[in-house]
């Protein structure tokens, strides 16, 4: 396969592979579990006082996990999956990637199915859902600002995509508007509102118990010739 001049969407990569992408069940359910524990296991190393030989005990375990995790690697950070409806997902991304376990843990609540290629992009809107950790923690008990702006262009991004558009983030804008705990069940919406030529803009919230913490505005271009 050549390689196209600039950076390639993964919804253009994945036009490109085709059939030669794997199925979304082909993941083990392993995967998963190893993604969760990870995730525990930094959110305890954030907030651990054990002594300083329990950490070293602790380090060179990390360590043999580590060396055996890394005797079989892919040869690119790029792990794309084609679900039942045609859904492309990136599994390793770090926005929402299932098995990256830096990537917060977005549940998807309302994900409309992506229309054929082609489609006239029409207003969607795409609800998702997010317990931060300590992992996340900026000021204290506040999830930090830009890890909301993560979330929030993944999740507009999203609502580009389920609305027919696509393209790549080329402008965010996050307001801070008040304090996104951790521990607790938080809400983020997405909307595709209009596209000009190869633009797409998109705006969304982060809501906790009614009340929007974070607001974004985002621009999305697609490739020339998509």
């Amino acid at each position: 396969m050549s390689q196209p001049d600039g950076p390639v969407s993964a919804g253009r990569l994945a036009e490109e592979l085709g059939d030669l992408l794997p199925a979304a069940d082909s993941v083990p359910p392993e995967s998963f579990t190893l993604v969760d524990r990870v995730r525990a296991l930094v959110a305890a190393v954030v907030m651990t006082d054990v002594s300083a030989e329990e950490r070293a005990e602790a380090a060179a375990r990390v360590a043999a996990v580590t060396d055996a995790l890394q005797r079989r690697q892919r040869a690119d950070a790029i792990f794309l999956v084609r679900h039942p409806d045609g859904r492309v997902e990136s599994m390793v991304q770090a926005g929402s990637g299932r098995l990256n376990p830096q990537a917060p843990p977005v549940e998807w609540i309302a994900r409309p199915t992506e229309p054929p290629a082609g489609t006239e992009p029409a207003p969607v809107e795409v609800h998702a859902r997010c317990r931060f950790t300590v992992a996340h923690a900026g000021s204290p008990g506040r999830v930090y600002g830009g890890v909301l702006a993560l979330v929030l262009d993944e999740v507009l991004g999203v609502a580009v995509r389920a609305a027919g558009a696509g393209g790549m983030t080329v402008a965010l804008s996050v307001s801070l508007r008040g304090a996104t705990p951790f521990h607790v069940p938080v809400d983020v919406f997405g909307r595709y509102t209009r596209h000009e030529g190869r633009k797409s803009f998109a705006s969304g919230e982060v809501v906790v118990d009614g009340v929007t913490t974070a607001a974004a505005e985002a621009v999305y271009v697609s490739e020339r010739g998509a």
